[in-house]
């Protein structure tokens, strides 16, 4: 399957909002996010 420069550029606006969907959630509810996963503090 051939990859193209569209391809990519779709990937990356994909993977950008869900980073920052990533990014609000965790800025949004830390205390939640460490409680999940503690090893962060």
């Amino acid at each position: 399957m051939k990859y193209n420069l569209k391809d990519l550029l779709v990937d990356s606006a994909i993977v950008a909002v869900f980073l920052g969907v990533l990014a609000l959630i965790v800025g949004s509810f830390p205390a939640t996010f460490s409680k999940f996963l503690p090893f962060l503090k």
